[in-house]
């Protein structure tokens, strides 16, 4: 890649890379990208949230072929494609490849949350595509504008958060049923499991796109700031050390939190379509004793054509 493509990159960012003595040419030299490729800052550096361990990730979306492996440099190849981890000094750069046809395909799987009849379906999305989603929306551009704007279009952020959310929340209350019929310790790691994952499903539905406990607590933290949010953005840390508490107790306090954090899925910042996915799950929930008010919010905001059909 021409070193060129790197002056792109915001000023803080620039200068945390000088006073670690991580040379652009070095960066660039990992990377394979043509001209009209999106080359995107991604991860902690593209947030703001580095700190001294943090590694410098970039993603290119390709339509071509296998990248070639730099000198030096490992590979993690995922179902989305290659990721090449090397160094620039001491630096850790990780070079991320995802095809058009890969995003493509999670394209139509967004598009599919539209169920017949209305109904809002529950897309099962793992933590690499929740990832991908948020690189490719929160990304800095740093080449390929054109192509990127077009693959944007593509990938439905309001229906990736409401997933994000919808998932996690599912995962607490199937983890807090376990805690009722699993022995300790398991029953604590369920416990502590089901507090962690509720956490997740508010930030989601409050803050950005999140997909695992790296930056969990700070944001959280910073959402707890906002006026009129969720009773657990106020006690996080009970929330989080819950298994310590007795069994009953821990499970009514994460409970208390789960049904109100439900309840707040009405809010106009939460995404979209977080109850609808949720509705089909409710019935199983009658285990909890606890009222899961079922509602039309978001219907009127799905149905999304696919942006990327003909392309």
């Amino acid at each position: 890649m021409d070193v060129s493509v790197l002056d792109r990159l915001p000023a803080p960012v620039q200068a945390e890379l000088d006073r670690r003595q991580a040379a652009l040419p070095a960066i660039a030299a990992l990377v394979e990208a043509d001209e009209d490729e999106p080359v995107l800052l991604a991860g902690s550096y593209a947030t703001g949230e580095w700190n001294p361990t943090s590694d410098l990730d970039l993603l290119v979306l390709t339509k071509r072929h296998r990248p070639r492996r730099a000198p030096g440099t490992t590979n993690h190849p995922s179902i989305l494609g290659d990721s090449f981890d090397g160094l620039a000094g001491d630096l850790p750069v990780n070079v991320e490849y995802v095809s058009a046809e890969r995003l493509h395909d999670l394209a139509r799987v967004l598009a599919n949350t539209t169920g017949d009849g209305g109904t809002v379906d529950l897309p099962n999305l793992q933590a690499l595509e929740i990832r991908l989603v948020q690189r490719v929306h929160k990304g800095v551009a740093l080449s390929g504008t054109g192509e990127l704007d077009r693959y944007r279009a593509w990938l439905d952020l309001d229906a990736v958060r409401s997933a994000a959310t919808a998932l996690a929340f599912v995962g607490t209350l199937s983890l807090l049923g376990d805690t009722t019929v699993l022995a300790s310790p398991t029953r604590e790691l369920m416990c502590r499991g089901a507090a962690e994952s509720l956490l997740m499903s508010a930030v989601n539905a409050f803050g950005p796109l999140t997909h695992d406990g790296k930056h969990l607590l700070t944001r959280a933290a910073s959402i707890s700031r906002l006026p009129d949010v969720p009773e657990l953005f106020g006690r996080i840390e009970p929330l989080l050390f819950a298994e310590r508490l007795p069994h009953e107790e821990a499970l009514g306090l994460v409970l208390d939190l789960a049904e109100d954090l439900y309840r707040s899925f009405t809010d106009p910042r939460c995404p979209a379509r977080v109850l609808p996915m949720l509705a089909p799950f409710v019935p199983a929930w009658s285990w909890t004793g606890r009222t899961w008010p079922a509602t039309e919010h978001g219907l009127a905001k799905t149905g999304r054509a696919f942006a990327g059909e003909g392309a």
